[in-house]
């Protein structure tokens, strides 16, 4: 980091909430950092609080607001969000912080502003959605999640993918025929793989021999493109259901849990209403939401250190027993469900294919 080498790499793209850019500005001015690669920020605009979150009145920041006291049912996100709420938050200061940017400071033009678009058509529950990036084969969205402090998560998706040729079905036919196929004009013969491959569903291709061959019987069907899930803090994740339907992996918190055994003087009803009150989940609320979205598989993270998670015997069985509460809730098979651990890598395999019929 800082060689000229880094300097004229492409720029780091950093995505976070609208505040970000300031920050950096003045952390690393602060430090008088001038070994920084470039970068640029997109922000995500104006993130709702959950409406079961309220500010306090007489002490400055959140508290929870019980839903039944709302008969029940969860109102309208906020559309303003913390800027709107809080005049002392540094999201509503930043914008008075004086700070152009500078490359000398590593940033360069080039930064997004990123607004909630409420009308989307993934939006879900009267929450926003953002478009994040778009690079074509990939796509980034975000939606709000509840929590004591105006929280987002993200959904990476995949574009899914033309159908792989089969050239163990072809090239005998164009060996076949590569004499003819030059007689009539083509001069590199094997071409006519790619131009198999790019033929409509349902043509064909003759060859001089009279041998026809068919797209669909040398083409695979379409790979359908996976998509991943990743909440971070949160007590209700229900605006990213729209987002994260049919999810390949879903990366949802589990704070806490009841053990029975294990947790004295409480009960899983207490233990729920606590993490709820303090933003988070347990196993149980990240399989219902892992089911809602119809997830294929669900890791869980973001455990209490009062969970261990070591290899002590102890440890890798309270850590099981949460692996089977949230088993439970989702309906999940118990080889597609998994508490992460430190440095866990998980391949996502890319094997399912499109039907006929999606676009």
């Amino acid at each position: 980091m800082g060689t000229n080498r880094d300097r004229d790499s492409p720029p780091i793209d950093i995505y976070g909430p609208e505040g970000l850019r300031a920050w950096l500005r003045v952390a690393i001015r602060y430090s008088v950092s001038r070994i920084v690669p470039p970068y640029r920020v997109h922000e995500l605009l104006d993130i709702p609080m959950a409406p079961e979150w309220e500010q306090a009145r007489r002490n400055p920041g959140r508290f929870f607001l019980q839903l039944e006291r709302a008969g029940g049912k969860a109102g309208e996100w906020v559309g303003q969000g913390l800027a709107g709420n809080d005049p002392e938050s540094w999201i509503s200061r930043a914008p008075m912080i004086n700070l152009k940017p500078s490359s000398q400071f590593g940033e360069i033009p080039g930064g997004r502003d990123i607004f909630p678009i409420y009308d989307h058509p993934l939006a879900a529950n009267g929450a926003p959605v953002w478009e994040v990036e778009d690079e074509g084969d990939v796509r980034v969205f975000a939606a709000p999640m509840s929590h004591g402090v105006p929280c987002v998560g993200y959904v990476v998706e995949e574009e899914s993918k033309p159908g792989r040729l089969r050239p163990d079905l072809v090239q005998p036919i164009i060996q076949k025929n590569y004499a003819a196929l030059r007689e009539a004009g083509m001069k590199v013969p094997m071409k006519v793989m790619a131009m198999i491959k790019d033929l409509p569903p349902g043509e064909s291709f003759t060859f001089p021999d009279g041998t026809v061959v068919r797209q669909s019987d040398v083409v695979e069907p379409p790979r359908r493109g996976r998509k991943v899930c990743i909440c971070g803090d949160t007590a209700d994740a229900r605006a990213m259901e729209g987002i994260a339907a049919g999810s390949d992996l879903v990366i949802h918190e589990a704070t806490n849990s009841f053990l029975s055994g294990i947790d004295r003087d409480t009960n899983k009803h207490v233990v729920t209403k606590d993490a709820i009150i303090h933003g988070h989940s347990t196993p149980e609320m990240a399989g219902n939401f892992a089911k809602k979205c119809g997830a294929k598989r669900l890791v869980l993270n973001h455990f209490s250190p009062r969970y261990k998670g070591d290899q002590a015997l102890e440890s890798i069985s309270i850590m099981t027993r949460i692996e089977r509460q949230a088993i439970k809730a989702s309906s999940l098979p118990v080889e597609s469900l998994a508490a992460a651990w430190d440095h866990m890598i998980l391949p996502i395999p890319q094997t399912d294919t499109c039907s006929d019929n999606i676009e």
